[in-house]
């Protein structure tokens, strides 16, 4: 008896540990928050935005100004240890499914880094908890495609930082539909040097998700985004 308690136990600590090194990256079934605020808003109206007008506004540019929170997270971003947050916005939209955006940094109340990229229509931020355990948070960016031929989608950006730049780790598709579907995938990450990645699939219909398949390891593909420091 003693030994089967023993192997029990032992069972139970191994389960326990492989369930804490897998986290959900995406869960299609939950709300995609905006946690920005309006202290976080008006910091990136005062300080950030001059900036962006002077870099994307001219009389002949496709960008006119449309500023939106898309949201901001908490967690160390840059360094370890540290109380960060990250604020997404776009500033305006090009097109059908593209737009101008941007990221700020800020730590202490100030604005540390500012990053700006053309890319799709902001969805959304979320953190994400050291899936590669190096110390930092990585964090995932939400966008959305537009409507082309029917079809449309919400696609995520996983990217960390590594000093000064931002470093992709990859993109995956998170919702796809059609007019007469609509789907969406559960992505999970096991921690690691190198996580591995899974997802399952589940469908939409009236409003209600439903499990479709059994998770299976699959791969990121290159981000979509590509950010450049704004100085």
């Amino acid at each position: 008896m003693n030994r089967i308690f023993q192997f029990s136990a032992i069972f139970c600590l191994f389960a326990i540990s492989v369930f804490a090194q897998t986290v959900v990256i995406n869960d299609p079934t939950a709300e995609l928050k905006n946690n920005s605020g309006a202290e976080i808003e008006n910091l990136i109206k005062a300080k950030v935005l001059p900036k962006v007008r002077k870099h994307w506004v001219a009389e002949d540019s496709p960008c006119q100004e449309a500023f939106e929170m898309s949201g901001a997270v908490k967690g160390s971003f840059s360094k370890p240890d540290s109380n960060q947050t990250l604020a997404f916005y776009s500033f305006c939209q090009t097109g059908n499914g593209f737009g101008n955006n941007g990221l700020a940094l800020i730590e202490d109340g100030k604005v540390i880094a500012n990053y700006l990229t053309e890319s799709g229509w902001t969805l959304g931020i979320t953190v994400l908890p050291d899936i590669n355990q190096n110390g930092l948070n990585e964090f995932a960016l939400y966008y959305s495609g537009g409507m082309h031929q029917g079809q449309g989608g919400t696609g995520v950006d996983i990217f960390e930082f590594s000093g000064a730049n931002l470093k992709g780790i990859g993109w995956f598709n998170a919702e796809s539909f059609t007019e007469t579907t609509y789907f969406g995938y559960k992505v999970t990450a096991k921690k690691g040097k190198t996580p591995i990645f899974y997802r399952e699939k589940y469908n939409n219909k009236n409003d209600k998700w439903r499990k479709a398949g059994n998770a299976a390891p699959f791969k990121l593909t290159k981000v979509y985004s590509q950010f450049e420091i704004l100085k």
